[in-house]
């Protein structure tokens, strides 16, 4: 999957052996005002739609899960601390954090797993990918905000080609996933992100063409010149929104996060595809989870 799912002749093959379901109790759904038509019909043209919000209850769950459990800086196990603690955390290893992770969380949070079976999500998933959605993760993480000297070392070639754990491997450049022939993944701000809190960033259209270069690139990475010359700056959209703003996402679509810089971003993400491959977001041994404070 990971050299065939590039190309668009084996994706369209590979989904066509599977049916879409659509025997989902969408009144059921906490997502009252989602319209599911507009939302299908939408991720069909452009591969994503904005505008999936949390309820308030949903949110205030959500928020009360993260200020009662602990985050793992750069998603190391052994770096775990309240957010609340997190300078006290920076203090005591003497660096800087670019983000943290929240582990187990389907197993450990009532509201993630609500949304998990949503009747709502799933007939959009089902829709779009053609076939019953198998839900293969979540994760759940705040971005920290940096300034301009940590950003400038953040996304260095150097950085980059290190590939340590807390870049993501090139998270901070336009990237595009490959996850399975088919793939959908949810996103939930559940703190506000304006352009100084790391909005997502997304490029239409770019899941019907890629340059041959960026098919065959192990690293699946492009820099922003080269997105804008080919797929035109109109087509690259930045995501802002409040806490419970959410939108769905084709991420073989180029895509990147941008580093916030002022205020730290916190993100929820549910991932839905055709196939598993076994690759859980944020699971870990929880004996191997280690607190700093």
């Amino acid at each position: 999957m990971f050299i065939l799912g590039r190309f668009k002749l084996f994706r369209s093959i590979m989904t066509s052996f599977h049916r879409s379901s659509s025997h989902y109790n969408v009144k059921q759904s906490i997502f009252k005002e989602l319209d599911i038509d507009s939302a299908v019909d939408s991720l069909r043209r452009d591969r994503a739609y904005l505008g999936i919000n949390l309820p308030s209850e949903t949110l205030h769950e959500l928020l009360d899960y993260t200020a009662t459990h602990d985050c793992y800086a750069d998603s190391s196990h052994e770096l775990g601390f309240n957010y609340a603690q997190k300078q006290e955390a920076e203090k005591k290893y003497g660096k800087v954090f670019v983000g943290a992770d929240y582990f187990n969380t389907t197993l450990l949070c009532p509201a993630i797993r609500k949304l998990v079976h949503d009747p709502k999500l799933l007939y959009i998933a089902a829709q779009y990918l053609g076939g019953k959605p198998l839900y293969t993760g979540s994760r759940l993480w705040w971005l920290f905000a940096k300034r301009e000297e940590e950003k400038k070392l953040l996304l260095s070639d150097i950085t980059f080609l290190s590939l340590r754990k807390e870049a993501r491997n090139g998270s901070y450049f336009f990237h595009y996933d490959l996850d399975d022939y088919r793939c959908l993944k949810f996103f939930f701000y559940l703190t506000e992100v304006d352009s100084s809190a790391g909005p997502h960033m997304f490029v239409k259209e770019s899941h019907k063409r890629k340059k041959i270069s960026h098919l065959y690139s192990l690293f699946r990475r492009c820099p922003d010149e080269a997105i804008e010359e080919f797929y035109n700056s109109q087509n690259i959209i930045t995501i802002c929104g409040k806490p419970g703003f959410g939108f769905a996402e084709d991420t073989f679509c180029f895509h990147k996060a941008t580093i916030p810089t002022i205020k730290d971003r916190l993100v929820l993400l549910l991932q839905f595809t055709l196939n598993d491959y076994g690759n859980q977001m944020d699971v870990a041994d929880s004996k191997l989870l280690e607190r700093t404070l």
